[in-house]
């Protein structure tokens, strides 16, 4: 492909991964993204693994260490750790690679990155522009076309680009134009997330943590915790995070209950934003941990301040297709394949899509080619993420 003029619809990981590599390749470069700049952190954290190493060896231009290595998956048996699992598996914060993919797209500075890597003579131009919605695509010639709300004018403007990414996650309105039947549905849990200074619990706690994902299994559910980057990711001993999980059936009756806005009442999609959650619920959860939790994971769930909840969703069917419009339309990540957290590979699906899309534009694959690797790629890991999720949680009926 000739250099060209790209539009993602998308900034989160997704979208800044297929940003960069086109960035790279010398391809003019414009993510559109309808939040603002400073995203609302998730304060949870991400695993990384083969791919996303491969991605980063490739594009990476900052050399500072971002993520945690974890050596092995252990589950406590009478209050020892036990290993039922061995294998290296570097885990950072979503803040943290966010901050650094967003440095190496267009220099953005924050308190993670102060400094923005050095830019390559042969890089395309690119920008970042929030608070801006895509209301449609349609083609046009050679092109297609974008109509794009200004949130801050409520103004109305087109845009052409010769490729267009639908990096929009699950919500995708690119998914939904060219693969209308293929939506979001309930799986039959939930998770409850939330994080703690490691330096809020006893040193024991720490120790158990520090080196490993911890899991506890229980009826109905399971817990996990590991270490992730502290303030502005740090890696500080005494400076990181505790990450904790716990997964839990909900039927469909006590979801709507969950899902209840503290501040306004509105009914909630698919998370409840730290903040958002009412205290009886939360009050309700913790009375049920002294009940089932052990005392590691115990200290940890009476300690967050923040607790907020995400529904654990998929497609009610595998997407068909990933490419459009005569490979002038790609859909990739969420947006493409939803896959459950269990097995920490949404990331990697990001970033294999993006490596991807690098052959396709470089013309080292075709666009049958790019789709047929990027679907068989994202079918294999969801069939995965739903084994893992079957394995350690059983949903309600």
């Amino acid at each position: 492909m000739a250099k060209s003029r790209s539009i993602i619809i998308g900034g989160s990981l997704a979208g800044l991964m297929c940003g960069i590599a086109l960035k790279h390749a010398g391809h003019e470069v414009h993510i559109i993204e309808q939040d603002g700049n400073e995203r609302q952190s998730h304060v949870s954290g991400i695993g990384l693994g083969p791919t996303v190493d491969h991605f980063l060896q490739r594009h990476d231009r900052i050399s500072s260490v971002f993520s945690n290595r974890i050596g092995c998956i252990q589950t406590l048996k009478n209050g020892t750790p036990r290993v039922i699992a061995v294998g290296n598996r570097d885990i950072t914060s979503w803040d943290a690679f966010y901050y650094r993919l967003r440095s190496n797209f267009d220099g953005y500075i924050s308190p993670y990155y102060p400094v923005a890597p050095q830019p390559s003579e042969t890089d395309g131009s690119v920008t970042y522009e929030a608070r801006q919605k895509v209301l449609n695509i349609s083609p046009d010639g050679s092109q297609m076309v974008l109509s794009i709300l200004d949130h801050g004018t409520q103004e109305t403007h087109q845009r052409n680009a010769d490729l267009v990414i639908g990096a929009d996650g699950p919500d995708s309105l690119v998914r939904a134009k060219y693969l209308p039947t293929v939506q979001r549905s309930y799986v039959g849990y939930i998770v409850w997330r939330g994080t703690v200074p490691e330096l809020e619990v006893s040193k024991r706690t720490r120790e158990i943590f520090t080196r490993s994902i911890m899991t506890c299994m229980m009826k109905g559910g399971h817990c996990i915790v590991y270490t992730i980057a502290g303030q502005n990711g740090s890696l500080e001993p005494g400076e990181r995070l505790l990450n904790f999980c716990w997964y839990t059936n909900e039927t469909s009756k006590s979801l709507d209950e969950i899902l209840i806005d503290a501040v306004d009442g509105h009914r909630h999609h698919n998370t409840v934003p730290a903040g958002r959650l009412r205290k009886s619920i939360w009050s309700a959860r913790l009375k049920r941990a002294q009940k089932e939790l052990p005392t590691p994971f115990l200290e940890i769930v009476t300690r967050i301040r923040r607790p907020f909840v995400q529904v654990i969703t998929e497609f009610n069917v595998s997407s068909p297709r990933a490419a459009f419009e005569n490979g002038k339309v790609l859909l990739v990540g969420d947006a493409l394949s939803l896959l459950r957290p269990h097995s920490g590979l949404g990331t990697a699906q990001a970033a294999f899509h993006a490596l991807a899309l690098e052959d396709y534009v470089a013309g080292r694959k075709t666009v049958k080619e790019w789709e047929d690797e990027v679907l068989r790629f994202s079918y294999l890991h969801w069939t995965q993420s739903v084994w893992w999720g079957m394995t350690w949680i059983v949903p309600v009926p």
